[in-house]
């Protein structure tokens, strides 16, 4: 075939093409707004919003009257999520058409996302008598309850519309967060264990990492945690919870190394420094802790936790500039509480301080070095019984932490209590037996002892200790090692 009757077919191909779009609109502009609206329709759904609008906003140059036209701008703006005006479409949507159950609901999940939380319950409401068995509307209903932190009342949403279907993965969910909320952790732990075996997914595998967490099963939750972020690695959350697991059992590195694979994952932001330094604090590293929350604060200085943080670890170092800000509109956080605990001591009010202390314990549990806190506290007054009481219940709350175990062994050297010293110092060795310090208290409570039970083995297990202390560079009681040494010298002799 010659070029020049390619040529002209092409042109009639060309030709053909326009004479159909021509028309096509004439068609349209010939026909009521419903050709419009089903033509819109199609370009929404190739995505086509620009076009698809500018459509629609022809049809309302020819009528007001055709409900489809605004629920199209509605669907149109809500992808754009411009949810008040994609609302305001919806309403006038309504108002031609009210029994269109897709309006309300779609109007519903709008005035939700508009934090318009009364008129939303009043768009499922309508919804749900059009069909009042309808999984989403009851699912919705239940999420405008939970952002009303109507826990109850939106969990029995989610129950129903898990009722209606089966299939309803969403709201078996959903209803599990709020058990949780609830203190329904038996019932939530039910649901969560379904969604493991019939449809995991890194939303409810956190979930029930969470749930793990606060049920103390460590072991379970970091199981879970890691899990879902094996499904996916930007499951934040799971990151925090695996950091939880890690700084309430005292493993410093793998606390470290959880946080940085978050920021290696692209996740760094505010909220990881906040939670990172959270972390510090149950290790009680409050100077890292710091450094992580100035980080958040800088990130977003708009954003209040690093500030809370802030006052706390602040407080430690007796600078209470900051909590005088925050302790009048936020006395109820435990941050707050217990760095108010630490200024009434500083003030020498020990019997507030402690007061304030143990109610941050009653909030959070995981607050657990206000339980040393405490044990200073009834140092001041002198209250042994109790002074022993909150250290005992230190040491059982953070058995790996070192500097615990030699305050109380100060502490009961300091009353005469050699014998108990002498246990925690044995249990301090365990987890750092290079430690000097717990080397050279250990001498002493052992030195202390076989003055008053003079026994060959126990000299011998003493002058032990003091040489692999003065092995690591520092002994502190020669003249004691030097009395020993000669009395089992004078032992041997007499031998």
């Amino acid at each position: 075939m010659s070029d020049w009757i390619k040529n002209i077919f092409g042109k009639i191909k060309d030709l053909n093409v326009s004479i159909d779009s021509y028309k096509q609109d004439s068609i349209i502009q010939s026909l009521p707004t419903v050709a419009y609206v089903n033509k819109a329709k199609k370009l929404f759904e190739e995505k086509q919003y620009d076009k698809a609008e500018e459509l629609l906003k022809k049809a309302l140059d020819i009528s007001h009257q055709d409900s489809g036209v605004y629920k199209y701008l509605g669907k149109i703006y809500e992808s754009r999520m411009k949810f008040e005006d994609a609302s305001t479409y919806y309403y006038e949507s309504a108002n031609l058409n009210s029994q269109d159950k897709e309006i309300w609901l779609r109007l519903g999940m709008c005035l939700l996302n508009s934090n318009k939380y009364e008129d939303a319950l009043d768009a499922f409401e309508h919804a749900n008598k059009i069909t009042p068995l309808n999984t989403d509307v009851h699912t919705g209903w239940g999420m405008v309850l939970m952002k009303m932190k109507k826990y109850a009342l939106a969990r029995d949403q989610f129950n129903k519309a898990a009722q209606i279907s089966k299939y309803n993965y969403t709201a078996i969910l959903l209803s599990a967060i709020m058990e949780v909320r609830l203190f329904d952790y038996d019932s939530a732990e039910m649901k969560l264990q379904f969604l493991a075996k019939v449809a995991p997914n890194e939303s409810s595998t956190y979930e029930y990492a969470n749930l793990k967490l606060l049920k103390s099963d460590y072991k379970a939750a970091e199981e879970y945690a890691k899990k879902s972020i094996s499904i996916n690695k930007q499951m934040l959350p799971a990151y925090f919870v695996l950091g939880e697991v890690y700084s309430i059992q005292k493993k410093y590195e793998e606390t470290e190394k959880i946080f940085n694979s978050a920021i290696l994952n692209d996740l760094d932001n505010e909220v990881l420094h906040f939670e990172w330094g959270k972390a510090y604090v149950r290790l009680f590293e409050f100077r890292k802790a710091k450094e992580q929350f100035e980080i958040a604060f800088s990130k977003d200085n708009d954003y209040l936790n690093p500030k809370i943080g802030l006052a706390l670890v602040n407080a430690y170092d007796n600078d209470f500039t900051l909590l005088d800000t925050l302790k009048e509109k936020h006395g109820e956080n435990v941050y707050i509480q217990e760095a108010m605990g630490l200024e009434k001591v500083a003030e020498g009010r020990f019997e507030d301080g402690v007061e304030l202390f143990k109610k941050s314990l009653r909030t959070d549990r995981k607050q657990s070095y206000n339980y040393l806190n405490i044990a200073r506290a009834y140092q001041k007054l002198d209250n042994k019984d109790k002074t022993r009481e909150y250290f005992e219940k230190f040491i059982t709350e953070n058995s790996k932490y070192v500097k615990g175990f030699v305050e109380y062994s100060k502490w009961l050297m300091g009353i005469s209590d050699y014998a108990d010293a002498l246990r925690k110092l044995r249990r301090a060795e365990k987890l750092d037996d290079k430690n000097v310090e717990i080397l050279n208290l250990l001498f002493y409570s052992s030195y202390r002892l076989v003055k008053d039970n003079i026994c060959e083995y126990n000299i011998k297990e003493t002058i032990s200790i003091a040489d692999k202390a003065q092995s690591l560079g520092h002994f502190e009681y020669e003249n004691e090692k030097v009395e020993l040494e000669n009395i089992l010298k004078g032992i041997q002799g007499n031998n």
